[in-house]
């Protein structure tokens, strides 16, 4: 069953759905596409070869193609749990 967003939203439906940004113009945002890298990242400072890579990231997965591009942090539970933070650290034993 499907809900329609309005009712998930509830009394913020409106102000969510309907909200015109005023601070940043149109002009300053870079829109997905397949071209992304070309288009946005082409004349930053970064080596060619990074810019390839960037663009295989890209065009790879379920997202490919489409300038959207979604990393997962996996391991962060480990990284930044209190028991990491609060475990004896075995290289100091």
């Amino acid at each position: 069953m499907k809900i329609p967003i309005e009712k998930l939203l509830k009394e913020e439906a409106a102000y969510l759905l309907e909200h015109q940004c005023t601070t940043i113009s149109k002009e300053n945002l870079h829109l997905p596409g397949p071209d992304f890298v070309d288009r946005v990242l082409i004349d930053s400072d970064r080596n060619p070869r990074v810019l390839g890579s960037l663009q295989q990231i890209f065009g790879h997965g379920r997202l490919g193609g489409t300038g959207y591009l979604s990393i997962l942090p996996v391991d962060q539970g480990v990284e930044h749990s209190a028991g990491a933070s609060f475990a004896p650290n075995r290289g100091h034993q």
